[in-house]
């Protein structure tokens, strides 16, 4: 690290020429980054899902309904009028409505009530929509410009609210977090300059970060928007290590660029344990089957590595650019002696280790038990989408749409399962070549493109209408019913998909990930923390610290009472460990060295005064990136993700102040044995 630091600083020039070259390259990379609104990509292949949606789309030209929109209208007529607005809409690919379900030339009354009103209610016409999802927000918009009454929800819905909010708010959440940092860094330094400096340092490595996800050709629209909040959140800190070396080379008395080299030399190893944990908690999301979570991890490694690259190659060089400026711009210290701190974590140690020890028991069973959602999530409070979805509830109930494909050819089997389909109590409606040609008409006389919707070369379609939600308990039931119903006829040759069908999948899936992220990414970052401090105890005494937090976290909903989004909580599951154990690390880093200098109880009080300092800064930024998300992200998904990640935040900072200080103290001879050549200061030769 030497070498290096000497070279970079021998060659400010070029350094930062390359860093200006290769952020002006990465900008406009990332504009071309495709951001995918649909949750269902990253199911794996081989889920019954995701085999259902690929036969669908390889076999007929139209896929399953993703949209209802409910029409004002006075007649039949009206309806068969706005259903022709509906096909000539760009964008719209396949309109279904009541006369494709039964002969409304003959009085509805003779009709299946139940089929006519999920249809036609309360002078309204309920239309099943399948739309292009790549422009979803496009396509409502043409359908809302149709009727200034229409109603829509539906999957079309989710992925137009997801663009719109992916697209709009991430500025919004900049000016939130961007004046908070800017304030809280400002107290924690020594120099107005100081906070602008980090800012730059990691906004480089963001956009370095950003610009080539290009190599992805496309990321995840929860990826987009919560990657550079989070990469600002958890890397800052690095800036801060490096920086507070430097300080404290200039007060031995070395010139800049000497105490420069010193502190990227000396910052080096700590900044790296900092980026390994973190990293390694961010990749063990690669190993869930859920693709979301390979995303995310992916692209968040990359951002460490970018952070860390730009903290230890472009901020020393920057620093000592502007060495002038900073030091015309010095102020002194805000922050106080956090030594009161130290002594009240000494005085009450057995109680805090206590205590924390009690609610890390309902902490863990909480969080174990919470009920989850694994979809979008509700809408906002009072937005269009979410009053049309209760109206649209209310009116016609709750209907999702689903597929059957089954092999066609043999025609009383499929009258069979017809008629088995429609007697479940879920079913609203059922179409299908069966039910919609009298066996005595042949099927060339029928309309070519009716026909395509309903068998292709190799199967016979039914499209299925249920009176369930999108995902839940009953949705999930009526899924599983359609297979086993499916499965009656057909053995395994079938293939069902749907939105709950998709939502039940998705819930295997992400609760098969669970173990195994977690162990993979406590067992990681263990091995990190004993690399870096050659010790059996300190791995195990960090990661249940910063556990006990999690637990505590992630049981707020539960005792609370609401419902949590399964992705957001396995996310944070391990994001708040490997983002937040570097408090631990630092902690404990001090702790030592204060160890071989005094007793324990003064150690204590010292780390507390030299370590919270430096703690308290990532940590409200982190909280603050949790707020910001929470506050002003309109998707469910980012902005429960932001409100555990804020609150996780300050729990992982308040363990680390308060009850990893006892920790320390009772285990102190245990750490000791157990750490490679590490021997701590006895009564006899404490220094001062």
């Amino acid at each position: 690290m030497k070498k290096i630091s000497n070279w970079v600083i021998a060659h400010r020039k070029t350094v930062i020429l390359i860093f200006a070259v290769l952020s002006l390259l990465s900008a406009l990379a990332a504009t071309q980054v495709k951001i995918n609104y649909n949750l269902t990509d990253y199911l794996p292949e081989n889920v019954p899902s995701s085999k259902a949606i690929k036969e669908l789309e390889d076999q007929y030209t139209f896929s399953i309904p993703n949209a209802r929109a409910a029409f004002p209208v006075s007649s039949i007529q009206d309806a068969l009028k706005i259903k022709e607005k509906l096909l000539k809409t760009e964008g719209v690919k396949q309109v279904l409505w009541l006369d494709d379900t039964i002969d409304i030339a003959t009085p509805l009354e003779l009709a299946d009530q139940d089929t006519v009103q999920s249809f036609y209610h309360n002078n309204q016409a309920l239309f099943q929509l399948t739309t292009d999802v790549e422009n979803a927000a496009k396509v409502l918009e043409r359908i809302y410009a149709l009727d200034p009454h229409v109603q829509v929800d539906g999957h079309l819905v989710n992925l137009a609210s997801a663009q719109n909010a992916v697209q709009s708010e991430m500025f919004s959440i900049t000016l939130i977090i961007l004046p908070l940092a800017l304030i809280v860094l400002a107290i924690g330094t020594r120099s107005w300059l100081d906070p602008f400096l980090f800012l730059i340092t990691i906004g480089v490595g963001i956009i370095l970060n950003m610009g080539t996800n290009i190599i992805f050709g496309q990321i995840s629209f929860i990826t987009q928007a919560v990657a550079a909040v989070l990469q600002l959140a958890v890397s800052i800190d690095y800036t801060i290590f490096l920086l507070n070396r430097f300080n404290e080379n200039l007060e031995q008395g070395d010139d800049s660029e000497t105490a420069m080299a010193k502190a990227m030399t000396k910052a080096s190893t700590a900044i790296s344990s900092s980026a390994m944990t973190t990293l390694f908690g961010f990749l063990a999301l690669i190993f869930m089957r859920f693709g979301i979570g390979t995303d995310l991890g992916i692209v968040m490694a990359k951002g460490i590595v970018c952070s860390y690259l730009s903290v230890m190659l472009f901020m020393p060089v920057l620093t000592l650019s502007l060495y002038r400026w900073i030091q015309k711009t010095n102020h002194r210290s805000f922050m106080p002696d956090f030594s009161f701190l130290g002594k009240f974590s000494l005085k009450g140690r057995y109680f805090l280790v206590v205590l924390a020890l009690i609610l890390a028991v309902p902490g863990y069973l909480g969080s174990r038990s919470n009920t989850f959602i694994y979809g979008m999530g509700a809408y906002p409070e009072d937005s269009k989408a979410q009053i049309d979805e209760e109206m649209m509830r209310d009116n016609f109930g709750e209907q999702q749409q689903l597929s059957l494909l089954v092999p066609k050819g043999d025609v009383p089997k499929e009258i069979a399962l017809q008629k088995t389909l429609k007697e479940d109590p879920e079913v609203l409606s059922v179409i299908s070549y069966v039910d919609t040609v009298d066996k005595a008409i042949p099927a060339e006389v029928l309309d070519q493109e009716e026909l395509s919707m309903l068998i292709s070369e190799k199967y016979s379609q039914f499209i299925i209408t249920a009176e369930v939600p999108a995902e839940g308990e009953k949705a999930f039931d009526m899924a599983q019913r359609m297979r086993s119903i499916a499965g009656t006829f057909y053995g395994e040759d079938y293939y069902l998909t749907g939105h709950n069908v998709v939502m039940l999948d998705m819930k295997t899936t992400i609760e098969a990930d669970d173990f195994v992220v977690n162990v993979l990414a406590v067992l990681a970052i263990t091995f990190v923390i004993l690399l870096a401090f050659r010790s059996l105890s300190i791995p195990v005494i960090l990661v249940l610290t910063i556990e006990f937090a999690i637990w505590i976290n992630l049981a707020f909903p539960y005792f609370i009472g609401y419902s949590l989004s399964y992705i957001g909580y396995l996310i944070i599951s391990t994001v708040q460990l490997g983002a937040t154990v570097d408090y631990a690390i630092l902690y404990t880093e001090h702790y030592l060295d204060n160890r071989k200098k005094y007793m324990k109880d003064r150690a204590l009080v010292e780390t507390s005064r030299d370590s919270i300092p430096s703690l308290l800064p990532p940590a409200f930024i982190l909280t603050c990136a949790g707020i910001a998300l929470n506050q002003t992200s309109s998707l469910t998904i980012v902005s429960e993700l932001g409100e555990v990640l804020g609150r996780g935040a300050v729990l992982s900072f308040t363990m680390v102040t308060f009850v990893l200080p006892g920790l320390l103290y009772i285990f102190d001879r245990i750490i000791e044995k157990t750490t490679k050549n590490l021997t701590f200061v006895s009564e006899k030769t404490e220094k001062g």
